[in-house]
């Protein structure tokens, strides 16, 4: 089971970043907007999933939103000190910054890079900081659920703890762009060639199915200001994995999630196609084929039915 818990908000623990006595790694969780209210749920999975794993996590205190690169269009300050504040909630705690959202993962690598390349702007920023007793020292690490599982966890303990292999099984995987992008400011890999999510897509037992798709922005982000638009972007993306046939598609970021399942319906007016296309969010999978059931997944709660065999 992972243990969660929040840590004292008042207590520096020296920084670390590797596995405890135990085998056990630890992150300071933030678990950005999405995985709240309606979809709480993907916090259930996560911890079910990481349990399995030996993977511990701690909430970051007083932790606020990331401001999902709205607020940096009124004030670049702004969104720069509520990131940096988050950032030194984990640097407080000694561990690693965890967040599960990829849009969360995008802004927040951008202030971190954006800090550490002007030392004037970080000492601004420390000053904002500074009458609630905080400081940004720029000295943490930034992850996200793909990389906890592909590198941190690592593919060789993964793999043991597989039990129900996904032969048979055709994939189609979607990074989309806020998972991507960031991965080569963090030193992760390429975002223009990533092979991550297919390395883990691999130790599950999954047979990997090309599309031509695969790199498109899904269209999330897009919804508020366009929503015809955003439909058609949802709907090529499903369209380019269904011609290559795939049983199903899978995404590790929880907004590409969300739209490729939860709008599939609303994409049929913008293509002309009823795509009946099983879309699961990584970890979902992950523990499928760790032996969790269907219900322990909570796979009822998509929008089109995961009818596949698993």
């Amino acid at each position: 089971m992972t243990r969660i818990h929040t840590a004292d908000a008042g207590t520096r623990t020296p920084f670390r970043v590797q596995p405890e006595m135990s085998g056990r790694l630890t992150y300071a969780f933030y678990s950005g907007c999405c995985f709240q209210g309606a979809d709480a749920r993907f916090f259930d999975i996560l911890t079910q999933v990481f349990g399995r794993l030996d993977v511990d996590l701690q909430l970051i205190p007083d932790a606020v939103c990331c401001g999902a690169g709205v607020i940096e269009e009124r004030s670049e300050l702004a969104s720069l000190a509520i990131n940096a504040r988050n950032l030194a909630g984990a640097e407080r705690m000694g561990l690693p910054f965890f967040t599960p959202c990829s849009t969360c993962f995008n802004v927040i690598s951008n202030v971190q890079k954006r800090l550490a390349e002007d030392p004037r702007l970080h000492d601004q920023v420390n000053r904002i900081l500074a009458p609630d007793g905080i400081e940004y020292r720029g000295e943490g690490r930034l992850t996200h659920t793909l990389y906890i599982l592909a590198q941190d966890v690592g593919l060789e303990k993964l793999g043991e703890r597989v039990t129900h292999p996904l032969h048979g099984l055709r994939v189609g995987s979607f990074y989309g762009c806020h998972t991507r992008n960031p991965a080569d400011i963090q030193g992760y890999e390429s975002a223009d060639n990533p092979t991550s999510l297919e390395d883990v897509l691999r130790v599950l037992g999954a047979e990997i199915v090309d599309y031509d798709t695969r790199d498109n922005c899904c269209g999330y982000h897009v919804a508020w200001p366009n929503a015809d638009l955003s439909k058609a972007m949802t709907g090529q993306v499903l369209q380019g994995a269904k011609k290559q046939e795939v049983d199903l598609m899978v995404t590790s970021c929880p907004l590409c999630f969300k739209n490729l399942d939860g709008v599939q319906p609303k994409a049929l007016a913008a293509t002309g196609r009823d795509f009946q296309l099983p879309v699961l969010y990584l970890p979902e999978l992950v523990g499928l084929a760790c032996g969790m059931s269907p219900e322990d997944m909570k796979l009822d709660f998509h929008v089109v039915p995961v009818n596949v065999r698993l």
